[in-house]
């Protein structure tokens, strides 16, 4: 048997050697050609080598996968604070204009008609209906509202009566001169904002009122109008109502 095909022999040969699974004398003989032989002995060292390799590769792949899985993780954290961040930032914007249109409802000019404003509310009494007034302003308005509401809710009084009773609130009062005997009144009454100084002030609001007649029908109504009120305190100290001016 020549060199060259011992050696293709051999090399069949090696991986059972290597793991001991071959007989004594293939043993022997694979041996003895190793001694002679360092392409095939070169062969041996790289087959007990290709474990080691294989175990390395595995445990750069593992350390690998573990650095990915530890970055993931730190970019889903990170992401997660901005994410509540941004979230945390939107939500105080939004209770920030809350806040602001509450106290400065500037989107009431929807209401008061863009057309109003030239022609029959001043800038100045535009600017009142923007600004909802301060906490006891708007305590000391609630007095004149009660008795407007009492003024929607009459509808068993005369003119003359109803003036006596509610002086120029009794607009909103139904007398019987005029519409007979009618049934109840329904009616919202909205504070928009009050402005009030020593002695006179402005007060804004916003109503719907509609009174029914007894079958039911309705006698009449307006609704959703804005309205501006002019108060004075009078002798008693209480405020009054002196001026309405609603656009026709």
């Amino acid at each position: 048997m020549n060199m060259k095909n011992e050696c293709s022999i051999v090399r069949d040969i090696l991986p059972l050697y290597l793991e001991n699974m071959v007989s004594d004398e293939t043993g022997t003989f694979v041996k003895e050609h190793l001694k002679g032989c360092p392409e095939c002995t070169a062969e041996l060292e790289a087959l007990k080598a290709g474990p080691k390799v294989e175990k390395i590769g595995n445990e750069m792949r593992d350390s690998l996968e573990a650095e990915v899985m530890k970055s993931m993780k730190a970019t889903r954290k990170k992401f997660r604070k901005k994410a509540y961040r941004v979230a945390a930032v939107i939500a105080g914007i939004f209770i920030i204009v809350c806040v602001l249109l509450h106290f400065f409802p500037v989107y009431r000019i929807v209401d008061i008609g863009s057309m109003t404003m030239g022609n029959y509310y001043s800038s100045d009494q535009i600017a009142k209906a923007f600004y909802i007034g301060s906490a006891s302003d708007r305590r000391e308005a609630q007095a004149v509202l009660r008795l407007a509401d009492q003024a929607f809710n009459d509808v068993q009084h005369t003119s003359v009566e109803n003036e006596e009773k509610y002086g120029l609130l009794a607009r909103y009062a139904t007398d019987t001169d005029s519409y007979g005997d009618t049934a109840f009144n329904e009616h919202s009454l909205e504070l928009w904002s009050a402005h009030l100084g020593k002695d006179e002030g402005y007060i804004w609001v916003y109503y719907s009122s509609e009174t029914f007649n007894h079958d039911g029908s309705i006698a009449h109504g307006s609704r959703n109008i804005p309205s501006l009120w002019k108060v004075e305190r009078n002798d008693s100290g209480e405020w009054v109502v002196v001026q309405i001016r609603e656009h026709p």
